[in-house]
Parts: C-alpha cells; sequence; structure tokens
C-alpha cells in the first residue's frame, strides 16, 4: 500500500470512532471548521487560539489526539529526528520533530484532518496557530494563501504587516487592536491573491514581557508565558474582542523597521520589498508548493501601495499615523 493509502487509512479509522468528548466550530480565514478534541486539556491547548463560531458550514473537519488516544507511530518516518511531507492522491501530511513533535495529515478528498501529539503537547508557536499547515493545504487551489504577517483595518482599510520577527508587527497590530481597530492577526493572516480581501486565521497573540504595560488591557490573569529557547512570550487570546476580530480589503502593505524615529515615519517601498519581507517566512513555516506560493506572495505584493514604516518609540502613536498614512491613499 502506498503511504497516502496507509494515511488515508488512519484518518478514516480515528473519525469512525465516536464523536471526541468536547467539540467547537471555528471561523480560520475563508474555511468554516469542526473541531474534535480527545481531553479537556487538549481543548484547553488550543482552542483559545480559534475564532470559535456557531455551527454552520464545515470545509474541515479537525481533530487533536494524542498517543494516549491512538497510536499512529507506524505514520512517523524511520528517521524521525527529521521532518517529512508527502503530497500524494489526495493526502497532506507533516512529520515535524523539533523537541515537542507533531503530525498533521489531511485527508483532502474526505475534508478530514488530524492533529497528533505524542508527547501530549505542543511547542507554544504550534498552540498560536494550530493546524496551519492543514489550512494551507486547504488553499492549495484557490487564490487564498496564509502569509507571515499582521494585518489590522480601519476605516480607509486594511493594511498587512510585513517582516521578520522583532520587527514590530505585533506591537503595531496590538496598538491598532487597543484604538479600536479590527484584528486579523499578529503572525499568520489569510490573504486572496486575485482580490485581496484580508480574512483572520486565528485570534491569538504572542507578546514580548516588555510590552506588558502597554497592552495590559490584553493580559488577564490566567494568561499564559511561554519560555522556549529562552523567549518568553505571553500567549494571549484576543477572543474578547468579539466582532473586532474579522477583515476586509488590502489597501496597503506597510513593512515595520526601528530606525529610531520619535514618531511613526513612512517611506515609499517596492513591490519587490513587499515580496521579499512576505515570502521567506510564509515559505518556511507552510511546507509544499513552494512555486505556488511565491507566485501568490508575488501577486499580493502587486496589490496595493508598499511603505516601510518606522514605527516609533511610542507605540499607542501607531494607529493615528496609520489612518494618516492610508487617508492619503
Amino acid at each position: 500500500m502506498k503511504a497516502s493509502g496507509f494515511i488515508r487509512q488512519e484518518i478514516a479509522k480515528i473519525f469512525a470512532r465516536p464523536s471526541e468528548p468536547i467539540e467547537a466550530h471555528a471561523r480560520c480565514g475563508p474555511f468554516g471548521l469542526r473541531l474534535g478534541f480527545a481531553s479537556q486539556e487538549l481543548a484547553g491547548m488550543f482552542l483559545p487560539a480559534y475564532i470559535q463560531s456557531t455551527p454552520g458550514h464545515v470545509d474541515l473537519e479537525l481533530r487533536f489526539i494524542t498517543a494516549d488516544h491512538h497510536d499512529l507511530s507506524a505514520l512517523v518516518p524511520e528517521a524521525a529526528e527529521k521532518p517529512r511531507l508527502l503530497i500524494e492522491d489526495g493526502i497532506y501530511s507533516v512529520w515535524q520533530p523539533a523537541v515537542i513533535p507533531v503530525l498533521y495529515a489531511v485527508d483532502l478528498a474526505a475534508k478530514r484532518g488530524i492533529a497528533w501529539l505524542p508527547k501530549g503537547e505542543a511547542p507554544p508557536w504550534i498552540r498560536s496557530r494550530p493546524a496551519i499547515s492543514l489550512i494551507h493545504a486547504m488553499m492549495h487551489e484557490t487564490p487564498w494563501c496564509a502569509v507571515h504577517a499582521a494585518a489590522v483595518g480601519g476605516d480607509a482599510g486594511f493594511t498587512l504587516l510585513a517582516g521578520e520577527g522583532h520587527s514590530g508587527k505585533t506591537t503595531a497590530a496590538l496598538a491598532c487592536a487597543k484604538a479600536g481597530w479590527l484584528y486579523a492577526g499578529d503572525d499568520f493572516v489569510a490573504v486572496n491573491s486575485a482580490t485581496g480581501r484580508i480574512e483572520p486565521l486565528f485570534c491569538s497573540a504572542r507578546l514580548r514581557p516588555a510590552l506588558i504595560d502597554t497592552f495590559q488591557d490584553f493580559i488577564g490573569k490566567t494568561t499564559a508565558v511561554s519560555d522556549f529557547n529562552g523567549e518568553p512570550r505571553h500567549e494571549l487570546s484576543l477572543a474578547d474582542l468579539g466582532e473586532r476580530i474579522g477583515g476586509g480589503s488590502l489597501r496597503a502593505t506597510f513593512i515595520p523597521r526601528r530606525r529610531g524615529a520619535a514618531t511613526p515615519e513612512f517611506t515609499a517601498a517596492r513591490q519587490s520589498d513587499a515580496f521579499r519581507a512576505l515570502l521567506p517566512t510564509t515559505a518556511y513555516e507552510l511546507p509544499g508548493w513552494p512555486n505556488e506560493i511565491a507566485d501568490k506572495v508575488a501577486k499580493i505584493a502587486g496589490l496595493a501601495p508598499v511603505f516601510f514604516a518606522d514605527t516609533g518609540t511610542a507605540p499607542m502613536e501607531i494607529p493615528a499615523a496609520f489612518a494618516r498614512q492610508l487617508d492619503q491613499l
């Protein structure tokens, strides 16, 4: 039997069992999800990141399980220390070893996927954007693309905030959310490469301790703090924003960078700058179809004006500066 057939068989076995004890519905980009968690611990680990919704159209059924609930060790490659990607006959599967391994697999025809945690836990960056690789696989034959960027929107439209880690994307996104803007994410968002429509994938954010005082409103007493590889983060769920978790039309792409400005400043940039800011982490974090990813990202980079944005030293001045720049377009 081909590997894809074996994976399809295992997914079918999991879904042949009764529904998981904890179920929820969520929207993730353009898709409706029905989520199943094999334990309360798994639900507590992943559900806060999802934008929960009422039952409706289901594009993907997704179950979260551990080795205690189902043995999928036969799907782990022999060289288990190395990542593995399989795309074959409508099956997409990713083995991510790391210190805390995770196996993702989806039967695209049956619209059923699994997230298997052999150690019963997941790294913080996976908890903040759970199963994003499966959403990436669902998007493959559509104009949609999950891109490494933050996104916020106001009356003048949405801006993508593109750049490497520590460039200021989260600071700008949370400052705008605090000021009443629509929030679509601080890490990965969904963008339609044909129309420029932006939709949130998750309602999570990861905040550095240095910004606690500025964004205390978003930090509850029970907010988890992760410290993976010496990088502490407050793991936030912004579900309380309610209807302000949303999307809209791309109006501009801003590339945050810190160059010492006291107040936010903007400099015209090129579409190629947006492409370089969006592509590397997007392609690295989402295995499979690199040429198609690059093509979609190139289209997205060309949909709207692009600016470098030195976001200054006062985060709460960012929303007004962003609004002024968008109003001028």
